[in-house]
Parts: structure tokens; sequence; C-alpha cells
């Protein structure tokens, strides 16, 4: 029928014009697929990288031709993501992940995953059971021989016994589409520091009982315990309330500790243990840290007047890649609303940084305490099993629930197959009972009488009371994703957001993410929040100086026998319900956190650094609410803030300005630091007649009996600080082909400053014994926090008001020694570190690429050669088997999958790399934290994208690069082609109009209903 026919028979008088074909059809076709559920036609297409453009008429079409297209790309690390949450790793992999499902499940991630599914609004509940549906529609498609399995299911099927790898891919519902949020909640913001900083205070008292100078250890250990004074001050956003303050008065002398709830030291150990375990799981490495950066400038303050955002997440680099580049729209061919582009973070089905042409936005770490932890006293019963828990004066009764887990029959694993069930434990007020006091124990434990053996998240457990002192102790926590929440609408609401003002105003679903978020806006405006729903916990009382009372300190163990639980009240929009009287139902006022928009100097910007100004004081005590912290310790920020601030004033703030702050490998602390480090050899070199058993004396005795090669260190990183302190690789690389002498020096400058930082802290701080979380921040952080007031607080007069501070030799008495029975001095040290650090560098190879270099030229002593980044498989972060992990290799991108160069022969020291030679170092903003260990220079975690937009009324324009590629199938020519960008620090096009994708456009492919005849 033609179409004037159709019309007069519609009853049309007026003529109207045809629909016109889209111009999506000009692409060429490659594929074509039937499927089912689909409506009504659909395409995807592809650009450069093979990602993809999805082009539906509707959003229930998008998500399911959404869900094929990641799930033919990622659907085991998919897999891997749904069954971590869940608990179900160990339906496909047996014993060797049990304890893994264990924790997933006596933690919580599978009873969150059900509030997601519980809490899902009518419509997504259309849409995600059509995201689920196109993963099956996948696994029909590679059951039908249509497309290839995952590579990991090709590789691992005959290892745990299917002889078609097929079927390995087990079918998706709603629930799993849930389980990824749950996954993402306790990635980004679950937290188990509590428990470590109250095993650390326990170490605390007497820590130098008998020692030289005890009591300024003891005190300055105190000093270091609580304070939080960042090395730079570059908060986000003014303090709490609209206007908010900045406060900088001192911590007051004198300030008592606050003591934790009393625990089992034992129990409380295997707990610290778990936690760890679970830490390392989802990436959150504090001995390295991490380094997200994301950054905005408003319109009046660029190049050509459109509003800029940046985001670079730094997170673990497994391979495939955490994230996946995507274009999502229904604009175009149903004139819908939706029109997307940006990253999905894995598997999510809503974009979580990117733009919709209106607003951009990207996220960084927030360190939010959302977590509470809890010291329980439990009652058995005579069976010896958990009945009750006490709680202001009364027994209320324990709530168990019990978990059953499908083993896989895998013999190649020793696993047998068979079915366990376990129970856990709640309290009478849903707190989260995770371990308690008892004996270990093993599955096949010899129990006695009135015994009972208990799996409390992967720990095997007899309760017994350990300790004698008559209570059966045990640890419980809360979480604000333990309450309601949707945090894919959250997501949902920012992508369809017209401006930074509706951004924030999504923001207030904010819950159990813990992020900090920038966004721009078209019309010129940026923003900052670290919004999130965070308990008020009036509850826990306080003294007059502000200090929690004992039992009462939210950052250790709680007196759970006193403080209960707390709720995060939502509406049924799920955002946050203010103003309830109920104490523990109470949530700080949204309005009251630290945000910003557009302020005076143009900018806004993150760097998991204080949102507030809440620790310019050195004290996180004194302020309206508690939130978090410790945060990070303004290195990366400062560095940010001034490269803004420069592009702002020069009127140069555009696209490449961007990132070039974002590519910015300037060592940071070696820009900061270097110079009390020679000074220590100027003070040596001018000694002349020391007294005799002096520190001069010892001084000048390490400075000559090195003397030429201390001068050549001091000749070579004065050099360094002249050419600006670029933490430069110096290895020829296909993504570096050309090295020159100014940067093989700045490698060899950087290697010699590394390695003798390391030593220095290692002398100064390191030796005194401190508990892991003395250190505020965590790790390396901490320590560098620790340095800064080392390093300036020395001089007469105890400039920075040390309580470590010794008048005799005013300075710190942390630099002493512990180990000699001389007391040593600052420069002493840093010259003998010096000298430990050559002794290292010149000691023999290990490995290939590990150790000293094996020779005393200093030319040979190359950053990159020894600084590397991993692109690991991502098994290795899910299983902790060490056989069954490295199996895995094969499907990490090494330099067997890119070699370095065309050719490298045997002697060529970059022959025994698997991994990649990387500029950069701790705390530069693209971030390549070794840690500070100053022996081991690899780094698994790193930018997760470098995303850059420019948003003005004519539209956006973007650029991003993954460290990986779109596909996990390694025969793929997309699974590491982004890899070789993002290592020469290179971008792709981040297309978003029909016009833009059609330039980039390889080929499409349709995706037509089962009904549909065209």
């Amino acid at each position: 029928m033609s179409w004037p026919v159709l019309l007069a028979f519609l009853g049309c008088k007026e003529p109207i014009e045809p629909p016109q074909p889209s111009p999506l059809l000009g692409v060429e076709e490659t594929e074509q697929y039937t499927v089912s559920g689909l409506r009504r036609p659909a395409h995807v297409v592809y650009t450069e990288a093979g990602i993809p453009h999805i082009y539906a008429e509707d959003r229930e079409d998008l998500y399911r031709v959404q869900g094929f297209v990641v799930a033919r790309d990622r659907y085991f690390s998919m897999d891997l993501v749904r069954r971590l949450s869940q608990g179900r790793l160990s339906e496909l992999l047996g014993d060797v992940v049990l304890q893994t499902d264990q924790e997933s499940r006596g933690l919580g991630m599978t009873y969150v995953t059900d509030l997601l599914l519980d809490g899902l609004t009518d419509d997504q509940r259309v849409w995600y059971t059509a995201y689920a549906d196109g993963f099956n529609d996948y696994i029909d498609a590679v059951k039908r021989g249509e497309l290839p399995p995952p590579s990991e299911y090709e590789f691992a099927g005959p290892l745990v016994g299917a002889e078609d790898p097929a079927d390995l891919l087990v079918p998706w519902t709603l629930r799993d589409v849930a389980a990824i949020g749950g996954t993402i909640a306790y990635r980004l913001g679950y937290e188990t520091e509590d428990i470590g900083r109250t095993d650390d205070f326990l170490r605390l008292d007497g820590l130098f009982d008998g020692e030289p100078l005890a009591d300024l250890r003891q005190a300055g250990a105190e000093e270091f315990w609580r304070d939080v004074t960042p090395v730079f001050d570059v908060p986000s956003a003014p303090s709490f309330g609209e206007s908010g303050t900045h406060r900088s008065a001192p911590v007051p002398d004198g300030r008592r500790l606050t003591r934790p709830a009393r625990a089992n030291r034992a129990m409380l150990g295997r707990a610290r243990r778990t936690a760890d375990r679970l830490q390392d799981r989802l990436g959150r490495d504090h001995r390295e840290g991490w380094g997200s950066n994301a950054w905005a400038v408003g319109g009046d303050f660029t190049a050509d007047g459109r509003a800029l955002m940046a985001g670079d997440g730094h997170l673990e680099l497994d391979i495939p890649a955490l994230m996946y580049q995507i274009g999502l729209d229904t604009e175009h061919l149903g004139g819908g609303d939706t029109h997307l582009a940006g990253l999905l973070l894995v598997g999510m089905p809503v974009v979580g940084a990117g733009t919709n042409g209106k607003v951009a936005w990207s996220s960084t770490q927030h360190s939010g305490d959302i977590t509470d932890w809890y010291a329980e006293a439990l009652q058995l019963d005579a069976d010896g099993k958990p009945s009750a828990s006490f709680f202001q004066g009364e027994w209320k009764p324990l709530q168990p629930f019990e978990e059953t887990y499908a083993i896989a029959d895998v013999p190649a694993l020793d696993s047998v197959g068979r079915t366990e069930t376990w129970a856990r434990y709640t309290t009478f007020d849903g707190r989260w009972i995770t371990d308690i006091e008892g004996r270990d124990a093993s599955p096949d434990e010899v129990l006695a009488a009135g015994e009972t053996l208990l799996n409390l998240a992967g720990n095997w457990v007899v309760p017994s009371d350990l300790d004698g002192d008559g209570t059966i102790s045990a640890i419980s926590f809360d979480f604000t994703g333990l309450d309601p929440g949707n945090l894919f609408l959250l997501y949902d609401e920012i992508g369809h957001s017209d401006d930074v003002v509706q951004v924030h105003e999504a923001t207030r679903k904010s819950q159990a993410l813990s992020q900090n978020l920038v966004a721009a806006d078209g019309r010129g405006d940026v923003f900052y929040t670290g919004y999130e729903m965070v308990p008020c916990r009036q509850y826990l009382p306080r003294s007059p100086d502000g200090t929690w009372i004992d039992g009462a300190d939210p950052t250790m163990l709680l007196d759970g026998t006193t403080y209960g639980g707390f709720t995060t009240p939502t509406n049924p929009d799920f955002t946050g319900i203010e103003g309830d009287p109920d104490p523990y139902r109470c949530i700080i006022p949204f309005e009251e956190y630290p945000h910003t928009f557009t302020p005076a100097n143009g900018f806004v910007f993150t760097a998991n650094q204080d949102p507030g100004g809440l620790e310019s004081d050195g004290d996180l005590f004194d302020d309206d609410w508690h939130i978090g912290g410790p945060w990070d310790d303004g290195y990366r920020a400062e560095t940010i803030r001034s490269g803004l601030q420069a592009a702002v004033d020069a009127g140069a703030a555009d696209i490449p300005a961007m990132q070039a702050i974002q590519n910015g490998h300037r060592s940071a602390i070696g820009s900061h630091q270097l110079h009390h480090f020679l000074a220590a050899i100027d003070h040596a070199r001018a000694v002349t007649a020391p007294d005799p058993g002096s520190s001069e004396e010892r001084l000048l005795a390490a400075y000559t009996s090195q003397q030429a090669r201390i001068d050549e260190v001091y000749d070579r990183l004065s050099a360094w600080a002249g050419r600006g302190y670029e933490a430069a690789s110096g290895v020829e690389t296909f993504y570096h082909p050309t090295v020159t002498d100014d940067e093989r020096d700045d490698a060899v400058a950087t290697t010699l400053f590394n390695v003798w930082l390391a030593d220095a802290i290692r002398l100064s701080i390191d030796d005194e014994g401190f508990p892991g979380r003395l250190f505020q921040g965590g790790g390396s952080a901490g320590r560098l926090r620790i340095l800064d007031r080392m390093l300036n607080g020395r001089g007469p007069g105890n400039p920075r008001d040390l309580a470590s501070f010794d008048p005799t030799t005013n300075e710190s008495v942390f630099w002493d020694i512990k180990a000699t029975p001389e007391i040593e001095q600052s420069d002493e040290v840093l010259v003998r570190a010096l000298l430990d650090s050559l002794a290292f560098l010149e000691s023999p190879i290990e490995g290939g690429d590990e150790g000293g270099f094996g020779t005393p030229d200093m030319d040979a002593w190359i950053w990159g050669l020894r600084h590397q980044v991993e692109f690991a498989s991502l098994v290795s972060a899910y299983v902790d088997d060490p056989l069954l992990g490295p199996l895995f290799n094969q499907f990490a991108i090494t330099t067997t999958t890119l070699p370095l160069a065309d050719e490298v022969l045997p002697g060529d020291p970059r022959r025994p790399l698997d991994w990649f030679p990387r500029p950069g170092d701790n705390r530069c903003v693209d971030a390549a934290n070794p840690g500070l260990s100053g022996r081991r220079f690899r780094h698994g975690s790193g930018p997760v994208m470098r995303m850059v937009f420019a948003l003005g009324p004519d539209g956006v324009e973007g650029r991003n690069i993954i460290p990986g590629g779109q596909s996990g199938l390694v025969d793929s020519p997309h699974f590491s082609d982004q890899a070789e960008l993002w290592l020469a620090n290179e971008t792709l096009p981040l297309r978003f109009t029909v016009e833009e994708v059609l330039e980039g456009a390889v080929e499409r492919h349709s995706f037509t209903p089962a009904f549909f005849r065209p």
C-alpha cells in the first residue's frame, strides 16, 4: 500500500511527509539479530575501539539491546560481579571460593542485593528485566553457535568439568541486575576501618615502655593518633551550612584519647584479617593508596565560554577494565528523553559518569563514615548457639537466618559437590553479627557437649569465653546500605538532569555510595557535593572538649550494649527524611552538607581530599557533624588547584589544558620535600670540627664514607628540581618511542628520590613500631602527613607544636633510630637513609624486574625499569587461591599481549618485563602510586578513565579512554587496543551526536523483533 493510499484510508485530508529513513542505515550492516522480546527495530553503531552507540525507540528496547551488547563484551566479568554479591561463586568454582561466598553473605552483600531488588520502581522492573533478558539473548546466541563463548569459560570449561563452555552461561534474572548494584554499594561505600583502628588503639598503651625517651615517644604517638592535619589544606567546599566556616584553630593541648568498647583481642584480630581480605578484594589497597580526581571550570572562566568537566577515577586496573564506554539514545528513533554517552561501572545498567549533552558529571571516593561497628555481649543456649545480646540492661533475642550454599563438584580443584547450610545472626535492631569470641576451628571440628560450630563471614568458630572474663563478646556492624535505597534511580536522575541544580537535587537519593560528585552544565555553571545520607549519631555522647566518651567513638568499636543501630529513613521517592525526632533515625541535613556552586575562583575540584575544611585544624572532633575522614593528604588536590588556577588566570582553560593536568607526572612529594633532603647533604658538607660522639660527627662520617656518590646524587637531584621534578619513565616503548637525555636523567632522579624517601621513612617512622592505623588516612597517606610535620617541625621553639619535640635536639624524637644507643638527628638519619638507598640500588637484580640494578652506574637506574603498571586478570581479585589465580593470567594484558618494542633482544633490560614502564610516582595527578616500601615499585591501580567534556549552548564535546578495551574476548581486536592509547596518555573522541557517531562509525548491528518484517 502506497503512502497516499494509506493516508486516505486513515482519513488524513492534509498531505504529510512519510518518515525519513534514519541516517544510521547508511552505516554498513555487518550483523543482524532477531530478538523475541524486542518491540521495534533498534541499531547499534560501533565507532573506533568497538564503542557501541545504541539507538532504540523506547527505554525498554534500549535496555534489552544494552544487555545483549554488554554481555557480548563482558559476560565473564559481569558473571563474577553478580555471583560475588549473591555469594554464588562456589556454584561455579567450588570450594576454592567458598570462603568468599561466606564473606559476601555474612557481611550483608546478598541482603543489600535483595533490598535493591525490592526497592525497584515499576518502570525499573520493566527496564532491568529487559536488560537481563538481553543477557539471556546473548546466552542463546552462544548456545546456537552464533557467537563465541567468553574466553575465560573456554579455558575454564574443562577445568570445572563442562564439555561445552556454553553450559557455564547461567541465565540472568532481575535479581542478578540488582546484584550488580549490591557489589557497587560495597565497593564504594562499605568500610571496615573501625576494626583495625580499635585493634591498633589497644596496642597504643605503653607502646614505648622501657625505651629511650619513652614519654616523648608516647606523647607523640598519641598526638599522631588524633592528628589529621593535611599536608595541603585545600578543601573542596566550605564547611557545614550554606556559607560554611573554614576552621583553623589548633587542637587543644592535652585532649584525651577516647577508648573503644572492649572486645576479645583474639576475635578482634580474626575480624581484622577478614576485613582486610575484603578490602583487598574491593580494590582498596592502603599500602599503595588510590588517586581519583574530578574537577569542573565555569564557563565564565574558560578560554571559549564553555564549561569544562574532567574526571579520572582511579581504581584497580583489572582486565577486563572496570569501565565500559557506551552511548544510549531513545531520542533519535523514538523522540524519547534519553541521550547519554559515558561509562558503565562493572555492568551497571545506568551511566555512572558521562554526559547527556546538558550536564556532564564524574565522581571520586568520599571516604564517608556510613558503617558503624559494635562490641557486643552474647548469651549462648544449652547447645552453645548464640541466643541473645545484652542491650541497655536486658537480654534481647538474636535473629538467626539460614544461608544455603551450593558448592560445585570440581574434581580438578578438589571440590566435592554438595550443599551446606549455615546460620548468620542479627541483633534485635538489625546489626549484623560478623564474629564471636571463641576458638578458631575447621569444618570437621570435633565438638564437646554444649558446643556449636559456626561459620561467621568465612571464619570457622566454636563460641566460648576464651579470655575467661565471664562474657562472650562479639562484633557486629550497621551500614546505611542495610536500609532501603535505590542507587540506580540516583544515577538515572543525574543522567536526565537539565542543569547542575537538578544534579544536586538528584543527590538527595545518594545512599551507601560515598562519592564526591562534580558536575558542569551547558549554561556554564559547575557544582561539587559530597552528600550522602549519613546518620547524625546524636545518641553518641561527647565530653566537654568535643571528643566522644569511651565506647562512643564511631571511628572505633562502639559499645553495642549501650548504643543501637541507626536507620537512614527515606521517602517513597528514596530521598532522605530529615527532622525525625528519633535520634537513631536522624540524618545530616542535605543543605548543611559541604557543597558549592561556581565559586569565586571559577572552579570546583576533588582529589579524595577534605570535602569541607573539616581537617584544617587537625581535628575531626570539633565539627557540627561527623561525616567521615580522615581524607587524603592534599598533594594531588594542591597540584590540581594550582594547575586550574594557572589555566584560568591565563585564559587558557580548555580541553587540552584539562588533559594536561590529568596527565601530570610531576613528582608532588619531590617538589615539596626534596629541599629538606638536599639540605641534609649541605649540612654534612658544612661540618668541619664536630664534637666527638655528636650527631654532626656521625653525619660527617656518613657523608665522607661515600662522598663522591652522595655528591653525584646531590647534583642529579638538584638538576631534576631545576627541570621541574618530572617523574619520567626513561624507557623507550611503543607508546613512548623516543627518550631524550633530560628524560633519562629525570628517570634516574625519580628512582633516587623515591627510594631515598622510603628509606628515610623506614628509619625515622617505621622503626618506631607504630600500630598501622596510627597513620591517619591509612598507609602511605598517613606516613606522608607525619613526615611533613616532622620535617617542618624542626628548629627552636617547636614550630609545629609537636608533642614529640625534644628541646635538646630541636626536633621530633622520632628522628632517633630506636635500635641504636645514640640519639640520632634528622640530617644524620637522612644521609644514612641515602646510604641504604645506594646499597639497595647497587644490589643484584631479582627476577628480572625487581631488586636493585646490579651495578653502581647510576645511569642504569631507570625508573620505568622498576615502576610499571600491571593489567592483571580480574580473577585474581575474586579468587585467593595461589594456584587458580595465576592460571587466569593469560587473560591479563602483559608485554606478551602488547610487546614493548618490535624487537627486544637478549641483554636488553626491557626483555624480562612482564608489565609496562610508566612515568609518575606517589601523589602525581596521574596517580601511579607504588607505595612507600622503597623496594617494590609496580602498581595495579590507576585511572580507569580519562574523561573530559566541554559544554555550551551549542552542545558538548568530549574525550575519553579506558585501560584495556571494550571486549573481554582475548581474540577480539578490542581486547587491549585502548590500553595502547592509555599507556601513551592519549584519548579517543567521546562521540555524542548522531553526526559525530556517523563520523566515527565502523559498522552497524541491527536488532529486529521476532514478529517484524521490513
